[in-house]
């Protein structure tokens, strides 16, 4: 006789967020077949005025991640601070127009932003207000997708644990990539 192996499930950005909430919509990552899709389902989701649910898995544990995702046919605006957001795409880390770093930095990262201990400017200024803006190339696999999903939610699940399972992981589908405000020169002196 098989013996039952139960999955280990997460839930994200908090536990509280699922409890009998309705207007979460599931999407299974491997039924997805890539970056545009996604974007696609989860704006139609957003555009019904539900919460896109993106469920995945490994072997042994079941994630379950509510991504925040706007309606762009309604045309919120939403202003997030620069420092209340890190974006990850490719396979790299932008922390502000200044900072690049590669995806395996993540670990120190992820503290930094979420925790900000040493309250540097470029971090979050609190837990709740860190947010990660995820975005991919159109083309980009479910499969590559899943990867990096997993690697950040294990990268928080070691922090959540060492700080009392307390902290939310927010994550942000962004159909555009990060797009860099480069400091003009100052103007030249006016001609005497």
């Amino acid at each position: 006789m098989k013996a039952q192996f139960k999955k280990t499930e997460f839930y994200y950005p908090r536990v509280s967020y699922f409890k009998a909430d309705s207007s979460l919509k599931e999407i299974y990552l491997d039924s997805i077949k890539n970056y545009g899709e996604l974007i696609k389902t989860t704006e139609q989701i957003a555009c019904a005025g539900k919460a896109p649910l993106l469920k995945f898995s490994t072997d042994s544990t079941e994630f379950n991640l509510i991504v925040y995702k706007e309606c762009t046919n309604r045309m919120d605006i939403v202003d997030y601070h620069l420092s209340n957001v890190i974006s990850i795409q490719k396979d790299s880390i932008i922390i502000n127009d200044e900072i690049e770093m590669r995806f395996d930095s993540l670990q120190p990262i992820l503290r930094n932003h979420i925790l900000n201990p040493n309250q540097e400017f470029n971090y979050s200024k609190s837990v709740d207000k860190a947010l990660i803006f995820y975005y991919q190339d159109s083309l980009v696999s479910a499969k590559k997708i899943k990867y990096q999903l997993i690697k950040i939610t294990k990268a928080f699940n070691e922090l959540n644990r060492q700080n009392g399972d307390s902290l939310p992981l927010k994550i942000k589908l962004s159909e555009h990539p990060y797009i860099r405000i480069l400091n003009l020169p100052p103007p030249d002196e006016e001609v005497k």
